[in-house]
């Protein structure tokens, strides 16, 4: 069943870092930095895990079993912190839809 985000279908989705973001990985965080806003940004284990599959281009749907995997979190919970991050990582043009095949 298709996960849902902004009242689009997550399904196949799939999003990437943009070109203008620098990545450094700390232990269990993340910290972003917007090379054109000159904003940064501190993700929590749960962020930073998120945002490693992102980098790998995962697709959305694969997402939140993964967090269920490695964090005590029930579906639920993990499809909506998905969503939240996605959309403040969007909303702050940190990621990007990958072009469609």
């Amino acid at each position: 069943m298709a996960t849902r985000l902004a009242g689009v279908a997550m399904s196949p989705l799939q999003y990437r870092p943009t070109a203008a973001v620098l990545v450094s990985h700390l232990r269990d965080e993340a910290v972003l930095l917007h090379l054109g806003t000159k904003s940064y940004f501190r993700l929590n284990a749960t962020g930073a895990f998120i945002w490693k599959m992102l980098e790998a281009q995962s697709e959305v749907a694969k997402i939140a079993p993964a967090l269920v995997d490695m964090f005590e979190v029930t579906l639920p919970e993990a499809h909506i912190e998905v969503e939240a991050l996605i959309t403040a990582l969007l909303g702050s043009t940190l990621i990007e839809p990958l072009p469609s095949a």
